[in-house]
């Protein structure tokens, strides 16, 4: 009895002092970190500003990350992605990139511009309105080098408007155009007796298919060709056009790129042996290049030219803010929307009706301005951002959308309470339409030898998830579906001052381009986010404006364990085995996937779900 009290007594000292131990070192670490960032704080308050100087620099255009329209501040710290696999993922606005652009083109104490985005995830939409931008930047005369290890659809568009373009001798240009595959699982959940009640309304909304379906539908392909084959065309002529290539040479070249490789295996000699690059590379050969172009101050041939970042050179030029009394209020719909909070990729409704919400107690706010980049989401979490907006429009004042890339399903139904829609001639949007699916385990019961049997005190009590789903349960969810698609289609029509049946004859689910959506009248005008800003100043009958937008509140918690977290670059080292089915996992369900080489369009089209609880 002794040896096991003497045993648990050696424990409990252990353990204490491992406790006292992390206590101290959490605190220490704390502790310093607060000591630091106040003496960083209070240094900067007495240190002179840096001047920045641009005379005779290369602007190193090499953004990593995402496009987004408004950068979130959360605290992801502590999600698999981030401390996995290595960080949170870097966001970098449109906006400022495109003003970046715009002002090396006029800025000529620049002494060029390099452009590297193959690693940069974005939509086709973003990736135009980048490739006019450096197009632009060229016809000023300034000289655009672009560089790539490898170039996906994008990262081409956008460099073949350079003046040279480069690649890594190990690269390849895989501007090869758009495909749309997708998994079914029909035939694996009859194998696992997996049963799945789908209820869909709208002949064209294909999110269900991989649970009806063994392969993809007549409508589905006709929809996806019909929205990308525009696109494909556009770009291909964009790219012909930016690097001097006769009609043809990038369909081509896609469709010829297989047996080509046969002959040479080198991509990258194939690439410029058709006019696609101008010269291959090693990272060394792109080095010296540069220096013997553009040597640096210290005639360092071993060191990159002289140059100043992309927010480096943000700095510069950054407008004195407009304090007006009249406000123009932006608030973004980003992301897959669903109830909650904003984070990266998800445009939570909690976040944004209090933003909207700011909006109407502000009787300055004259006007406000959605911008959607959403391809839909949850029906009530839709609905509740609408309730916020109709609240605002009841207080007399003009709400102009504002569509980014892809504003699709949830994101059309948060539209329907503005008094104008402006979209891109590439915008994603439409599918108009709703389906549920719910999964039913009496078929793995039966298999398994499972029983399920019992009472209730009301009919409607009687089913649950692990019996199959009886007639009136499924009548039932079906009308609600039915109801749903009736009330979408009638919110569309009233907004859009159309017929019931004139709408329903292009909803379906079916999706459309921003220009096509013009024509059918679901839009009204082409432009980007800055028109219709002026726009809304123009409902509002205003001309002296400020612009205000609403980020994501973070409570002083989140603020500390950012601070903390930044400055200790925290990371935690895991098994290589377990990070490489954390990447699968992140390429298949992340919304845009900045580390694809291979770029495919890849769309959400299938975020919209019925919760039968």
């Amino acid at each position: 009895m002794s040896k096991i009290k003497s045993i648990w007594s050696q424990a409990d000292k252990f353990l204490t002092l491992a406790r006292k131990i992390i206590i101290n070192t959490v605190t220490a670490i704390v502790l310093i970190v607060i000591t630091f960032s106040i003496l960083g704080g209070v240094g900067s308050m007495f240190s002179p500003e840096e001047e920045i100087d641009t005379e005779n620099k290369i602007l190193w255009f090499k953004p990593i990350g995402v496009v987004v329209d408004s950068s979130v501040n959360s605290s992801p710290s502590f999600s698999f992605d981030s401390l996995a696999l290595g960080g949170a993922t870097q966001q970098h606005e449109l906006e400022d990139l495109l003003k970046v652009l715009d002002m090396a083109a006029e800025d000529e104490s620049l002494a060029a511009v390099y452009v590297n985005v193959s690693e940069l995830g974005m939509y086709i939409s973003s990736a135009f309105e980048l490739a006019n931008a450096v197009k632009n930047v060229r016809d000023s005369g300034k000289n655009v080098i672009a560089y790539a290890e490898n170039y996906g659809n994008n990262a081409y568009l956008i460099s073949s408007q350079a003046n040279t373009v480069m690649i890594n001798e190990y690269g390849g240009v895989n501007a090869i155009g758009f495909s749309r595959k997708r998994e079914f699982y029909k035939d694996l959940y009859e194998k696992i007796n997996l049963n799945y009640n789908v209820f869909v309304a709208g002949d064209f909304k294909s999110g269900p298919e991989p649970y009806t379906r063994n392969s993809m539908s007549e409508e589905d392909k006709l929809a996806w060709s019909e929205f990308a084959d525009p696109l494909w065309n556009k770009m291909k002529d964009m790219m012909e056009v930016g690097r001097n290539l006769q009609q043809g040479t990038i369909q081509e070249y896609g469709d010829t790129l297989w047996e080509r490789s046969l002959d040479n295996p080198e991509l990258a000699q194939i690439a410029l042996e058709l006019g696609m690059v101008d010269m291959v590379v090693t990272r060394e050969d792109l080095r010296h290049w540069m220096y013997e172009k553009f040597p640096n101050d210290e005639n360092d041939k071993n060191e990159l030219p002289d140059s100043i970042s992309i927010y480096e050179y943000l700095t510069i030029f950054e407008e004195d803010t407009n304090f007006s009394d009249n406000k123009i209020a932006v608030v973004n719909v980003e992301g897959a929307i669903t109830t909650g909070e904003v984070q990266y990729g998800i445009a939570g409704s909690d976040t944004i009706v209090k933003n909207i919400r700011n909006a109407i107690k502000d009787d300055s706010v004259k006007a406000l301005v959605l911008r959607v980049n959403s391809p839909g989401g949850s029906v009530w979490a839709s609905e509740l951002i609408t309730n916020a907006l109709d609240e605002f429009k009841s207080s007399g004042r003009p709400i102009v959308t504002s569509m980014g890339d892809i504003a699709a399903s949830g994101g059309v139904w948060v539209t329907t309470y503005s008094d104008e829609i402006w979209a891109k001639e590439e915008t994603l949007t439409g599918s108009i339409g709703v389906y549920g699916i719910v999964p039913t385990l009496d078929g793995i019961y039966n298999w398994a030898g499972i029983q399920v049997d019992g009472i209730s005190s009301t009919k409607a009590g009687e089913w649950d998830e692990r019996l199959a789903m009886p007639n009136y349960v499924t009548d039932s969810i079906q009308a609600s579906i039915d109801h749903t698609y009736d009330k979408f289609v009638s919110k569309v029509a009233k907004n859009r001052n159309m017929a019931y049946k004139e709408v329903l004859s292009i909803a379906g689910g079916r999706i459309w381009s921003g220009e096509k959506a013009l024509q059918l009248g679901l839009v009204d005008k082409i432009g980007d986010l800055e028109d219709a800003i002026d726009s809304a100043a123009q409902f509002a009958d205003i001309d002296d404006y400020e612009i205000v937008s609403y980020a994501k509140e973070m409570d002083p918690f989140e603020l500390f364990l950012n601070e903390l977290l930044d400055n200790l670059d925290s990371r935690i080292d895991i098994n290589s085995d377990f990070q490489a089915l954390g990447e699968f996992l992140d390429s298949r369900y992340k919304f845009i996937n900045p580390d694809q080489k291979i770029n495919k369009a890849v769309y959400c089209f299938e975020c919209e779900f019925f919760n039968s609880q």
